[in-house]
């Protein structure tokens, strides 16, 4: 596995952040403890994390506490009156200073983002979710040394869709476990597109009803240097949909 690359995707902020799903925590965590370069760039994310906000990080404003319930009311959230206790508050104002903190340097944590994705959350909660492992098969690719990761995050309004892609490079097969994506149906497929020279070029249909270990795509092109997945008619077609993009990602 391109370890350096798996460290450069991002996934690390996510993991230090809690913002992984089961499976990439539990992915990340075993290959953890297999590359000492991966266990020290996550001790040096939390590290620095930990230094900025203890740098940075000042009492609020005393009304923050009413703006705080005011916004997750706002999201229909249910939260405890704090009201109740305010002899016991105090403790609150650095935790809500370092909320605070957390919500400028994370673009997740933005109340726009927040709401344009409530409907698609609330319908994938509603569907089954991924196994919580993968198959002890599944595990030994990640192993190999040719691998390379390529993490896959939703584009435009379909922001919460994730999944992650490992790509053989010696047998040009591509492993990809999806971590969120609503269900294709049988008029629709998803299909998996590489960038290649400027020109994108088909993989082939992404079989979504698998969930909870990899999907395989053989013939993955070399010279790829991206990745796309649009949900096309049955059968897929022969240039992309680019207003059906749901998952996009560069090496």
């Amino acid at each position: 596995m391109d370890i350096n690359s798996y460290i450069s995707s991002g996934i690390i902020e996510l993991y230090v952040m809690g913002m992984c799903s089961p499976e990439e925590e539990k992915e990340l965590e075993l290959l953890r403890r297999q590359h000492p370069a991966l266990h020290d760039a996550v001790l040096q994310y939390e590290t620095e994390l930990e230094a900025n906000m203890q740098k940075n990080s000042t009492l609020p404003p005393a009304d923050v506490d009413n703006r705080i319930l005011q916004s997750l009311d706002a999201l229909q959230t249910p939260v405890i009156d704090i009201n109740k206790n305010k002899k016991n508050r105090q403790w609150l104002r650095p935790v809500a200073a370092a909320s605070i903190l957390l919500l400028a340097v994370s673009a997740f944590y933005n109340y726009t983002f927040l709401k344009k994705i409530k409907n698609q959350e609330l319908a994938l909660k509603s569907s089954p979710g991924t196994a919580a492992t993968l198959p002890a098969a599944d595990y030994i690719i990640l192993n190999k040394p040719t691998i390379t990761p390529v993490a896959m995050y939703g584009v435009g309004t379909h922001a919460i869709c994730r999944c992650t892609m490992f790509w053989d490079k010696s047998t040009g097969k591509m492993y990809i476990i999806i971590h969120h994506l609503p269900k294709s149906s049988a008029a629709k497929d998803y299909q998996l597109w590489a960038e290649v020279d400027g020109k994108p070029v088909n993989v082939g249909i992404i079989k979504d009803e698998i969930r909870g270990r990899f999907i395989e795509m053989p013939n993955v092109p070399a010279g790829s240097i991206a990745f796309t997945v649009t949900l096309e008619n049955a059968g897929g077609t022969t240039r992309p949909t680019v207003e059906e993009t749901y998952l996009s990602g560069k090496i």
